[in-house]
């Protein structure tokens, strides 16, 4: 069913609105940090009418081809989306595969002209009421912290890792870890995802709150977003390296980081895979690199990020498209299956949520998905979160697990935790 513009609201930032909505089930995706390349919409969903989980491709929902240039279902596609791989251990906290929601109030956040547009459909005939703005404030209290991988077992997996590549068993592969633990109490979400894009200012923040769960993003990764005219845009990042603490540690570390051999190898390798899998649903000779590692500095961290787009073929849906593409090379390595097949040895515990994807789905193929990168999962008292990096033949042990402590210190910030907590598991 299309959706309908209800009303209009004075301009307030969305972390700021999303305070005034009093919802247990909602989404939002905010661009909490604009860039040239990315969009300048934030939406936050409320009101759910329709609900779709599952496992399998086959199970994923028709799209509402009414609905215009507005998203229908919103949600995540979990890692475990990925096809012929064996199951691992269930993650501490345990959700579908994917979830997608089709919400019937949707708000529109234009943050060029500073205009937020309500929307309806269904039943939504007039506008939501709002309550005063409220600022949710807690204490954090980390009572249990654990990990799937100590520090001896993470250099041991890379050093196998290299020692595979060297064998010539594959070119790359993502290496990841997960920490988890409880909370003295359950937590505010809504409290947390702010503080988590204030540390960790993201273009593909998103907070998914079903019930006891909710899913807090602040990932900096474009995985696919596929426009109206089938233009089909991907962001891979790989290549990392941490802030400096001056500017002229920052400089230096910039400078070492696009003249890191090691580092311009992992990019180069993952645009590679993207261009392949994007061969299997885009026009002939329509694949181009728009960008080759270019630098990018967030709070905690640089990165070398591409940018590659493709036309996709008329024939192919943006699940079609979606499908090709997952899961998302960036977090597996290459040659795609093998490097997954070697992850799931080393790692044992499904990845669950993280490595898949979060955005939305509409009409006309369209789609804009984030890699679930930088992502915190709440579940009663219980967080989880995972960080890796990709390995290749120059890649050391001990250079490795440092950069997965880089990775983690926004979400660790939010929930008060210091770095030498991380180092102790």
């Amino acid at each position: 069913m299309s959706w309908s513009l209800l009303s209009t609201h004075p301009w307030q930032s969305p972390l700021n609105f999303v305070t005034r909505v009093t919802a247990n089930d909602m989404a939002l995706l905010y661009s909490g940090r604009q860039e040239a390349q990315t969009g300048n919409d934030s939406y936050l969903f409320v009101d759910p009418a329709f609900q779709a989980s599952g496992s399998q491709w086959g199970d994923l929902p028709p799209i509402d081809e009414t609905c215009g240039d507005l998203p229908d279902w919103v949600g995540y596609l979990g890692y475990g989306m990925r096809e012929n791989a064996a199951r691992g251990e269930a993650p501490p906290i345990t959700l579908p595969d994917f979830w997608l929601t089709r919400y019937q109030r949707l708000f529109r956040f234009d943050h060029t002209n500073q205009r937020i547009e309500e929307y309806g459909r269904y039943h939504a005939s007039a506008p939501i009421a709002l309550a005063r703005a409220s600022s949710p404030q807690q204490k954090i209290s980390v009572q249990e912290l654990h990990s799937n991988m100590d520090r001896a077992r993470y250099e041991g997996s890379v050093h196998d890792t290299v020692e595979a590549i060297e064998a010539g068993d594959f070119y790359q592969a993502n290496i990841t870890r997960k920490f988890h633990g409880t909370l003295a109490t359950a937590p505010d979400a809504l409290a947390l995802f702010a503080a988590l894009c204030e540390a960790s200012p993201a273009p593909y923040s998103a907070l998914i709150k079903h019930g006891n769960t909710a899913i807090l993003s602040a990932s900096p990764e474009c995985f696919l977003e596929i426009e109206g005219d089938g233009t089909i845009t991907s962001r891979p990042i790989k290549g990392s390296i941490r802030r400096g603490v001056t500017e002229a540690e920052d400089a230096a570390l910039k400078k070492a980081l696009t003249a890191s051999a090691k580092n311009l190898a992992e990019n180069l390798m993952i645009v590679d895979l993207m261009r392949n899998d994007l061969s299997q649903v885009s026009e002939v000779c329509s694949v181009q690199v728009a960008e080759q590692s270019g630098l990018y500095s967030y709070t905690t961290i640089h990165h070398l990020i591409s940018t590659v787009r493709a036309r996709k073929l008329p024939a192919k849906s943006a699940y079609d498209t979606v499908r090709a593409c997952f899961p998302p090379g960036s977090m597996t390595g290459a040659p795609k299956r093998a490097a997954v097949h070697w992850c799931e040895t080393k790692e044992r515990v499904e990845r669950g949520v993280y490595s898949g994807a979060i955005g939305w789905f509409g009409a006309n193929s369209r789609c804009d998905l984030s890699v679930v990168i930088r992502t915190l999962l709440l579940q009663d008292e219980h967080f989880e979160f995972q960080v890796g990096g990709g390995i290749v033949a120059e890649s050391t042990s001990q250079d490795e697990w440092r950069e997965t402590l880089v990775k983690a210190r926004a979400i660790a910030k939010v929930l008060g935790l210091q770095e030498s907590d991380l180092e102790k598991l």
